[in-house]
């Protein structure tokens, strides 16, 4: 309770008085990082097991490094190689990079990593066409009472903006990026944390308010798993029938 009082009233200085200053276009990952810290508490992910996804310029790994975590498994992917000579040398002795898809281990690769106490999941939802199914990989690796903080691009269309929707970019991805080809709303991810288990879903106010094209275009948030949550409707088909497995690890 103590915290949560100390990250609202962080965020409503922020907001209302302006009296942080934002710097730069990515100057929300900054943000964001000290809004979860603020949330739960630096002590809370002390000598805990973090995985990141998506690392680009390796200044998420090194504020989260800030946070002791016991053991850091970092996912970038093989075409990044200049990138990943980079990360090798932030991270400590004994963590681990994968340079592999996340979404595409095989079942053993998967299984083997283990479970996560907060998974870092920013600017790479919106790269990938199944993105409620990397989701449920997501929630799944969360330990009970683990942190997911997810950062992604979101719909381009004003008309459903406030709607639950994808829009598909096909035959021509978005803006010829070559991976871009689905961006959702923000309803559509809030929706597709709460089918595959979040009960609470914290809205980040990262983004410079008096940046339009950010603040309108982009969605971030966190959410904690808890014992007591229950996957949505969606999800029970499969207690129905054993062989549908919908957004399962392979």
């Amino acid at each position: 309770m103590i915290n949560w009082t100390i990250y609202t009233l962080k965020k409503i200085i922020r907001i209302i008085t302006g009296k942080e200053k934002f710097e730069g276009t990515f100057a929300y990952r900054k943000y964001l990082f000290q809004e979860v810290v603020d949330y739960y508490g630096k002590d809370y992910f002390s000598n805990k097991r973090f995985l990141e996804i998506g690392p680009k310029d390796g200044e998420d790994t090194k504020r989260l490094y800030s946070l002791n975590p016991k053991d850091y498994v970092l996912f970038d992917l093989p075409d990044k190689e200049t990138e990943n000579k980079k990360f090798k040398d932030i991270l400590k002795e004994g963590h681990e990079l994968i340079i592999k898809n996340f979404l595409y281990l095989d079942k053993k690769e998967y299984n083997d990593l283990g479970t996560f106490d907060l998974i870092y999941f920013t600017g790479v939802l919106y790269h990938n066409p199944e993105q409620l199914r990397f989701i449920k990989k997501l929630y799944d690796k969360l330990n009970s009472g683990g942190v997911l903080v997810l950062e992604s691009a979101t719909i381009r269309n004003s008309l459903y903006k406030k709607k639950n929707v994808v829009q598909i970019w096909y035959p021509e991805t978005y803006r010829n990026t070559t991976t871009i080809t689905h961006l959702p709303s923000k309803g559509a991810i809030k929706s597709w944390l709460n089918m595959v288990g979040f009960s609470n879903v914290i809205d980040s106010s990262c983004y410079d308010p008096e940046n339009y094209n950010v603040r309108n275009n982009r969605y971030a948030c966190f959410a904690q798993k808890k014992e007591n949550d229950k996957e949505a409707v969606y999800y029970e088909k499969q207690i129905q029938n054993s062989n549908f497995k919908i957004g399962g690890s392979t």
